[in-house]
């Protein structure tokens, strides 16, 4: 069998693009320098969406999962080593009768986890009506280590003025 040149040319390529392409094995900075000195990402995750316990939705850390299914068009969050904090969502709302796709929370707060206990909490930040839309940017202060790092945002209300830790309705997945 007789290989064309085009394809050998073709095959070099990409094996070449391949070998140059850097992988997520390195950690990069925001200037795209491998080592940031520490002062990189602790996490950088999207946001999902809880599901309720009589679903199948699971405990993270004894923290229960919202009475109601919810739903994320759109999230993310970034934790830096030296503890900012930047939260966006959008589309934070409960799909199912009565809400039918809005959101009734007025606030969350973010709760970051690490070394699977509660590490930080965010003060309350309001979430639009029915949109369910919000943004946040805070300085945490974070321990020495932080082990396997996760974002829980827990509800507000009138009886968890700054949130409720005992319930999260999205979470760093």
């Amino acid at each position: 069998m007789q290989l064309h040149p085009r394809l050998l040319v073709v095959g070099a390529a990409c094996a070449l693009a391949l070998t140059l392409t850097p992988t997520s094995a390195f950690a990069h900075d925001d200037d795209g320098h491998g080592d940031d000195g520490g002062k990189g990402d602790l996490l950088r995750s999207g946001l999902v969406g809880s599901t309720r316990s009589a679903d199948g939705g699971a405990d993270i850390f004894t923290v229960k999962p919202g009475g109601a299914p919810w739903v994320v068009d759109e999230g993310t969050v970034r934790v830096r080593r030296d503890g900012r904090l930047d939260v966006r969502i959008e589309g934070l709302v409960i799909p199912t009768p009565p809400q039918n796709g809005t959101n009734p929370v007025a606030a969350v707060t973010a709760t970051l986890y690490c070394n699977a206990k509660a590490a930080a909490v965010t003060k309350p930040f309001p979430l639009s009506r029915p949109e369910g839309d919000g943004r946040i940017r805070a300085d945490l202060m974070l321990p020495i280590t932080c082990v396997a790092p996760v974002v829980l945002l827990n509800p507000v209300n009138a009886d968890f003025p700054n949130g409720n830790p005992g319930t999260y309705i999205a979470a760093t997945g």
